[in-house]
């Protein structure tokens, strides 16, 4: 098989926990050195999910016909890197210092989102005179991480890793911001807005946004994810020697 068809072939393979872990645990032969996920886990833990609060509200996006992440035919969206590893402290803190920075044009595992309506409202307004028509893409985050795919606090992780603001604003782009890694399935979509419509209600996003968020997530409620349905056994097989403590890729509410 050709690179490239096994590259459309990798595409063509939906995210799971099992492949998420793959990613991210690094492939060592030396049972006495630790590796950057057994130190700074970015994984789910699923026992973690149980028992703590997820977030209480959705996870936001807005993309244009010029964004490089848009959803795909199937409803997926793909990152610019869906099988880039992220197995070590240098693979981690290269590629999203490359992220944070607007200027660089380099492909990343990262797909960002905030929890923040007025975030949103700021990227619109700088956006949409010169990329024209906005979209607005809202998904539910803990349909995500009940299925297991991480979810990453980007102010926490350039706190953890150093990583300094490209703007020398005081991360003041950052806070609430979060990032998928990889790709977002289309099990966590809740639904895509036009900016346009949306923008006809000034309280759009109680009166829109969140009726609909409230309602996607009582539906996944009855609905077994999954990680819950079908993967449990090997779920608690994968799981990493690690602490329940919080490291930054749990959301709080």
């Amino acid at each position: 098989m050709s690179p490239l068809s096994q590259a459309e072939d990798r595409r063509s393979e939906v995210l799971t926990r099992r492949k998420a872990l793959q990613l991210l645990e690094a492939d060592s032969t030396n049972p006495f050195i630790r590796s950057e996920e057994q130190r700074h886990p970015w994984s789910v833990d699923p026992i973690q999910t149980l028992h703590c609060p997820l977030l209480h509200g959705p996870l936001l996006r807005v993309w244009d016909s010029k964004s490089g992440r848009q959803p795909e035919g199937d409803n997926r969206m793909l990152s610019r890197s869906p099988d880039q590893r992220l197995d070590t402290e240098q693979a981690r803190k290269t590629s999203l210092v490359i992220h944070l920075d607007h200027k660089v044009r380099e492909s990343t595992p990262y797909i960002s989102f905030t929890k923040s309506p007025s975030a949103i409202e700021e990227i619109v307004a700088w956006r949409s005179t010169k990329r024209g028509a906005q979209t607005l893409t809202v998904i539910d985050p803990n349909v995500r991480l009940n299925n297991g795919l991480p979810i990453v606090d980007v102010v926490a992780e350039m706190q953890h890793y150093g990583i300094q603001d490209p703007y020398n604003k005081g991360n003041r782009y950052y806070i609430d911001h979060y990032v998928c890694l990889w790709e977002v399935t289309k099990e966590e979509i809740v639904d895509h807005y036009e900016w346009e419509e949306l923008a006809k209600r000034a309280k759009w996003y109680e009166e829109i946004i969140m009726p609909d968020f409230r309602r996607f997530s009582r539906r996944n409620v009855l609905a077994p994810t999954r990680t819950s349905a079908s993967n449990m056994s090997t779920m608690i097989e994968s799981l990493p020697s690690k602490s329940l403590s919080y490291t930054g890729s749990y959301m709080q509410s």
